[in-house]
């Protein structure tokens, strides 16, 4: 039997159970919140994020692979796991991937984005198909340079997905790797909530920085391509991703940058899963730091991952105009007098 024929099938079998239904169906109440407050005045609202036993959320998985002039014997065998696991995926709702490779710096690019995240399977064909083996002048290449890199902006990353990494390499990375080191790209991995899936198809693990890497994002190391096991991994991850969590919490990033101040009670922090629904409680309040009119969001988070939105608009009136408020207030008071 032929090795794509091989791959194909386990990938198809070890997916099987990979799920349609993968997006959030929390919420957050109430769904807005409007309030006029005066410069370092407050104004506060309970909040109630709802997490609920649904899973709806949608899926990112990037492909990744070295693309070195070493990886010449194995391109072949790479795209084809790659193409298989895109076959197996391709069935179920909410599920985009994304393209990348590197090779070194010194060659014609470090790392390379060939397709950003989507749904349309013949851009992510094409991004795989594209993978051809050049360059790579000594044996480290920029694993780690393109791995910090494809956690920040990367392929477009979305804000309430389960995220799956699956990258493939025969080496390991400089460390430092224009200006990322193993402890900063495994940082923006794990902010982002990436799970690394390592395969290694050559010595990809000889430092053993693969296998940390993957470790600590929550993913998992393959000596070797193991279509099968890979495919059971993903959807292990996936499943883990969305169906248990250990933090929820109010985002208000957002109101910070408007130019509004926001505090709000902490972070529940436990092991919780979605086997009922559960609700948490918030105290957030708004104080005004400058004038002008506001509007921005307030999200609830589950493990960092967006899975709710508030639209709050705050309207921050200029200091003497709270005074003419006021001055027209008693005068309206003195006239009810009068007449009375």
């Amino acid at each position: 039997m032929s090795l794509t024929r091989t791959l194909a099938q386990g990938a198809c079998v070890a997916i099987a159970g990979f799920g349609a239904q993968v997006a959030f169906a929390d919420s957050i109440s109430p769904t807005s919140f409007s309030a006029n407050i005066a410069v370092g005045g407050s104004a506060s609202v309970h909040k109630t994020v709802t997490v609920t036993k649904e899973v709806t959320s949608g899926v990112d998985i990037f492909f990744m692979a070295d693309t070195t002039g070493s990886m010449g014997s194995q391109i072949a065998a790479v795209q084809a796991s790659a193409a298989s696991l895109l076959t197996s995926t391709g069935v179920y709702g909410g599920v985009r991937w994304a393209v990348g490779e590197y090779k070194d710096f010194g060659d014609v690019y470090a790392y390379r984005l060939n397709t950003a995240l989507t749904s349309d399977t013949t851009a992510v064909t094409a991004g795989i198909d594209a993978w051809a083996a050049s360059g790579g002048g000594d044996t480290p290449e920029a694993n780690l340079f393109a791995l910090e890199t494809a956690a920040g902006a990367g392929p477009d990353w979305g804000a309430s997905t389960a995220k799956v990494m699956v990258w493939f390499g025969d080496e390991p990375g400089h460390d430092p790797s224009g200006g990322s080191t193993e402890a900063s790209a495994t940082a923006a991995l794990v902010a982002r909530n990436i799970k690394v899936e390592a395969i290694d198809v050559g010595a990809l693990n000889s430092t053993g920085q693969a296998g940390r890497i993957a470790a600590a994002t929550g993913g998992a190391y393959f000596p070797g391509i193991d279509s099968a096991g890979i495919a059971a991994a993903i959807d292990a991850a996936i499943k883990s991703a969305v169906t248990n969590y250990t933090k929820v919490c109010l985002d208000t990033s957002e109101a910070g940058a408007a130019g509004v101040a926001a505090v709000s009670t902490p972070c529940y922090v436990g092991t919780f899963d979605r086997s009922e629904e559960r609700t948490f409680e918030f105290d957030l309040t708004f104080t005004g730091v400058t004038p002008g009119d506001f509007s921005f969001n307030t999200y609830g988070t589950v493990d960092g991952i967006r899975v709710a939105r508030e639209a709050d608009r705050i309207h921050v009136p200029e200091p003497g105009s709270l005074a003419l408020l006021g001055i027209a207030a008693l005068a309206g008071l003195r006239v009810r007098r009068r007449s009375a």
